[in-house]
């Protein structure tokens, strides 16, 4: 429903081309030419006989005709008969290798306008250089795609996640008396929990708390996220960049102060190009799913998202182009802490996402089948951000910046095709982040603004930039 809506991982194919496996031969000459349209011919009350062309055993060749009257025969020849069709029936034929892999075509017209129209069908193991390189683009591709799509929807849920239990309150404010510490800006669970603590001490039970005062922050919230990614990697095997815009947007409700719930939807554009493979890959789709989060400690509290997505691709290599559907699964899932040292708030996380993809079968421009595939792409980061919270004139400003490392794993049941590609690699590399929030008054709207630089220390660059809105009631 979303192909139409406008659509990590070491790939050393050289290596895994290696031991116990047979290089693709290439596809012939004569299927190339018959599928660029060498024997497709228009004539008028004339025989047509076409070029010779050059097969393997295994080729299927398929011959249709069609004219506004009868003809006499269509015949394939090599020099001899060695295949034949009468009237206006099809022809098709398998090379066998012995005497027949230099053919041409002859069709005797019984007046008229006559046309031809020839494919081929290539050998079991063959595939052309072009179709070849267009499968290491659709592999390569399709998980910096995924990968992408996966960092953009879990970061800007993570971001509603946090706004939804935000208190709207800032640790330190600037005014003209200088500066006020604001405890209020606790998570209200920690808050429940001192208060407890403290009434019981006193001997009262805990349902006194209760009747304390409670910090009254809306229940429901809509938020949308728009990011920006570019993609980087000049090496001596590949030269990739890319470009990709995600947007997200979802509404959440908080059915207890400490139990969050929503749904979100969200879409993609990207555009990549792999130089060495005079490739280009494109495309668009789009993602439904729900998420929940839970402040089951005073300092932290855990999430999990599910989401699936419809993707369409195109993709051109050379003279090889195709176009192919793609369906995929996300889940994710962490826990985030909340502590405050003096004026500065400490966000530290361990969070983890994994997506399995589908890509459907199809056949290129060339007649190369290209199979089905399943990968699936995982990431695990630990790390922190740190946050200077500060009010001045009604608006909270927080600043922050954060430094992870990721972990990345990944399968793939694509067969090596013998073109050696590196992508988004399998191991750690580090990222950072940086950006500011802007909130006006105690629960009220904000915006906040961020980018980001990954795999720092892993060969290529994952650069983004973001902006996320978020507007409780």
């Amino acid at each position: 429903m979303f192909r139409k809506l406008a659509p990590t991982v070491v790939i050393a194919l050289a290596s895994l081309a290696g031991a116990g496996t047979t290089p693709a031969l290439a596809i012939s000459a004569g299927c190339s030419a018959l599928n660029s349209g060498a024997w497709n011919q228009t004539a008028n009350n004339a025989t047509i006989s076409l070029a010779t062309e050059t097969f393997v055993a295994g080729d299927v060749i398929s011959v249709a005709e069609t004219t506004n009257n009868l003809v006499t025969g269509l015949w394939l020849r090599s020099p001899a008969i060695v295949a034949s069709a009468g009237g206006n029936s099809p022809l098709t034929y398998t090379v066998t290798g012995a005497g027949d892999t230099s053919l041409f075509l002859e069709l005797l017209g019984g007046g008229g306008i006559m046309s031809t129209t020839a494919t081929c069908t290539p050998a079991a193991g063959t595939a052309t250089s072009d179709s070849q390189n267009l499968r290491a683009l659709q592999v390569e591709v399709t998980k910096t795609v995924a990968t992408v799509s996966g960092a953009a929807i879990t970061g800007a849920i993570n971001r509603a996640i946090g706004d939804a239990f935000a208190t709207g309150g800032a640790p330190i404010t600037v005014g003209p008396n200088g500066l006020t510490m604001n405890f209020a800006a606790e998570p209200q669970s920690s808050i429940a929990s001192r208060t407890d603590a403290a009434f019981s001490a006193l001997g009262y039970g805990s349902n006194v708390y209760a009747k304390a005062p409670r910090i009254d922050v809306p229940d429901w919230s809509a938020w949308a996220d728009v990011r920006g990614t570019g993609f980087d990697q000049s090496s001596a095997l590949a030269d990739t960049h890319g470009t990709q815009l995600n947007v997200t947007g979802g509404i959440g409700r908080k059915l207890t102060p400490d139990f969050v719930v929503g749904a979100f939807t969200g879409y993609e554009h990207f555009n990549f190009s792999v130089e060495a493979l005079s490739g280009k890959m494109s495309g668009d789709g789009g993602t439904v799913g729900a998420y929940a989060a839970y402040h089951f400690a005073p300092h932290w509290r855990a999430d999990a998202m599910l989401g699936w997505s419809d993707i369409w691709y195109t993709g051109t290599a050379g003279m090889a182009s195709g176009s192919f559907t793609g369906s995929r699964w996300l889940g994710s899932g962490g826990l985030t802490g909340d502590y405050r040292y003096a004026a500065l708030v400490l966000e530290p996380s361990t969070r983890i996402y994994t997506l399995w993809e589908n890509d459907n079968a199809f056949t290129d421009s060339l007649g190369m089948l290209q199979s089905a595939r399943i990968f699936t792409e995982s990431r695990v980061s630990t790390g922190g951000k740190v946050v200077y919270p500060w009010q001045d004139s009604g608006m909270q400003i927080s600043p922050y910046v954060g430094f992870y490392g990721d972990y990345r794993f990944s399968s793939d049941n694509a067969l090596p095709v013998g073109v050696p590609l590196v992508g988004i690699q399998d191991g750690w590399s580090g990222r950072a982040t940086t950006g500011v929030t802007f909130a006006s008054g105690h629960g009220g709207p904000s915006v906040s603004i961020g980018g980001e630089l990954g795999g720092i220390g892993a060969g290529y660059d994952v650069w983004s930039a973001n902006a996320h809105v978020n507007w409780p009631f």
